[in-house]
């Protein structure tokens, strides 16, 4: 077995890039964690969270605290395991201690891991911190401005620059709800500056 030793990490429900971290999270240097080399089929599962590992590879593991290092050679991610062998946690590292794991784990032998598919739900969320935090807030805002006319009238129109519509809520929410881009910080900041003139 491969081991790394004092990594941070920083232990979540979600993975986050090491950007991302706030000084407020429950950053910990962690002492020793065996590194295992995966395919990257079982690699991504990992990332998604939707793995149980077989009692088997726990034994074998030779888990620190329920926690491992896997990579695929090319990225690398900290997991922690319930007693069940479910992940229940998992910590992207920083990009020196990235290297330094891969560093020492190139020419390391693949291990074909046992584990089941516990669902097929894609928990790696693609957006940030910041981006979520802007999304929900728009959605908030204009969830709580259903029944004023005039805000959802303005903001449809800023988002889709056009007034013609059945239902500009729905319209509005649905198409908010879709792929992030350059808009929703548009529109972020326009609710901002509403909301600073309501104060």
């Amino acid at each position: 077995m491969n081991y790394i030793y004092n990594i941070k990490v920083n232990m979540q429900n979600s993975l986050l890039n090491f950007y991302e971290w706030n000084n407020d999270d429950n950053i910990e240097i962690i002492n020793k964690l065996p590194l295992v080399v995966v395919k990257d089929k079982d690699y991504i599962n990992i990332l998604n969270m939707c793995i149980k590992l077989d009692k088997p590879e726990l034994i074998k593991f030779e888990l620190s605290n329920n926690m491992c290092i896997f990579t695929n050679l090319f990225d690398c991610v900290c997991v922690k395991f319930s007693n069940t062998g479910i992940v229940d946690k998992i910590s992207k590292l920083t990009l020196v201690e990235e290297d330094d794991v891969l560093d020492e784990i190139r020419n390391k032998k693949v291990v074909d891991i046992k584990y089941s598919i516990i669902n097929k739900n894609n928990n790696y969320n693609y957006l940030s911190r910041n981006e979520n935090k802007i999304l929900n807030s728009i959605i908030n805002y204009i969830e709580s401005k259903k029944e004023s006319n005039e805000i959802i009238d303005y903001l449809y129109y800023e988002w889709f620059k056009n007034k013609k519509s059945n239902n500009k809520y729905e319209e509005l929410l649905s198409s908010i709800s879709k792929e992030y881009s350059d808009k929703h910080e548009y529109l972020y900041n326009l609710i901002q500056l509403i909301e600073m003139q309501n104060v």
